[in-house]
């Protein structure tokens, strides 16, 4: 049997393909399969991450009282380093106090004609000078590394006067005068103040 549709065009019934349907069906499953898809990765990724962290934390937990105990051993490591560069610096600037005073005695002025001293240390004030310093004011520009203050009485100006051109012809020593007065007991005799350097090396 044979049907003949003799319908105008515009009133025909048109019949669409099946595989519309199934696509207009299958896209919003297949899209949403595919954020689902998406999200739980990244949910998984997550989660993952968290996880990691975590054991990361657990991790450090565990390691930090090794780690406190490695950081006061590192203050203590530089508090040792600064106590033996302290050291190092006081054994370079040691100064042979017994050799230098003895050495600076032979450079006293002899005895008065009564056997008294005729000039005396009274005072005497000794520090190492660490770096050892030089100075075109001081000592004739001499590098020094110990300085004696030294202060006393004198029988004369004359006396004190040989005593600072014997310091200043030395070698081993350098002088620098800082004053000189009478004593007020009307003795005759005088007190005096001077600064004296020991010079590293000797005079060149």
């Amino acid at each position: 049997m044979i049907n003949i549709n003799l319908l105008p065009k515009s009133l025909q019934r048109l019949r669409e393909p099946g595989y519309w349907r199934v696509l207009a069906v299958a896209f919003p499953l297949i899209v949403g399969g595919v954020l689902f898809g998406v999200q739980y990765l990244t949910n998984q990724t997550v989660t993952n991450l968290e996880r990691d962290v975590q054991l990361r934390q657990d991790q450090l937990a565990l390691l930090e009282p090794f780690l406190a105990e490695q950081r006061q051993l590192q203050g203590r490591q530089q508090a040792l380093r600064q106590l033996i560069s302290i050291a190092e610096e006081v054994r370079r600037g040691r100064v042979e106090w017994t050799a230098e005073v003895s050495a600076l005695l032979e450079y006293l002025p002899g005895a008065t004609a009564a056997g008294q001293p005729s000039l005396d240390f009274q005072s005497l004030n000794m520090r190492a000078v660490y770096p050892p310093v030089s100075s075109p004011d001081r000592f004739e520009g001499a590098s020094i590394g110990a300085e004696f203050a030294v202060s006393g009485t004198t029988s004369s100006v004359e006396v004190l006067a040989d005593f600072v051109r014997r310091l200043e012809r030395a070698n081993d020593f350098g002088v620098v005068f800082q004053n000189a007065s009478r004593r007020g007991d009307d003795d005759g005799h005088f007190t005096y103040s001077v600064t004296i350097g020991s010079i590293l090396g000797g005079r060149r």
